[in-house]
C-alpha cells in the first residue's frame, strides 16, 4: 500500500510541475509607444522612441520606419523585465522633424501580423 501512495504522490507532483510549465508558456501581446525625447520643432537634436512593454514571450521585432522605410541609427536598450515577468524594451532613431511619416513596427508571436503605430506629433 505504501508503494501505491508513494506512486500517487509522484504523480501528483508531475501533473503540479506541468501546470507550472503551462503557466509560463502564456503569451500577451505587447503595447507600443511612440515619442520624441524632445518637443517637435525644438533646437535639441531630437530622438523618435518606440517603447514596447508587457510582452511574453521575450522574443521580438521593432523597426522604426520612415515613410515605410527601416531608420538609419536605430539602437535598441537592454531587454528587461518587469515584476510580473513581462518584458520591456526601447528603440530610438535620430531625426529631424519633417513632413515625412514615422511609425514603428512590431512583431510579437501573440499578434497574427505585425503591427505599425503612427507617431502622432500633436500628441
Amino acid at each position: 500500500m505504501a508503494r501505491a501512495e508513494s506512486f500517487k504522490m509522484v504523480l501528483l507532483l508531475l501533473v503540479a510541475l506541468v501546470g507550472l510549465a503551462s503557466m509560463e508558456a502564456t503569451t500577451k501581446s505587447p503595447k507600443v509607444h511612440i515619442y520624441t525625447r524632445n518637443p517637435p520643432g525644438s533646437s535639441e537634436p531630437n530622438f523618435l522612441n518606440c517603447f514596447v512593454d508587457g510582452f511574453h514571450p521575450p522574443k521580438i521585432d521593432i523597426e522604426l520606419l520612415k515613410n515605410g522605410k527601416p531608420m538609419d541609427g536605430m539602437v535598441k536598450s537592454d531587454l528587461t523585465f518587469k515584476d510580473d515577468w513581462t518584458f520591456q524594451l526601447l528603440v530610438s532613431a535620430p531625426f529631424t522633424n519633417s513632413k515625412d511619416i514615422y511609425s514603428c513596427r512590431v512583431n510579437h508571436i501573440s499578434m497574427q501580423q505585425p503591427k505599425d503605430v503612427k507617431w502622432e506629433p500633436d500628441n
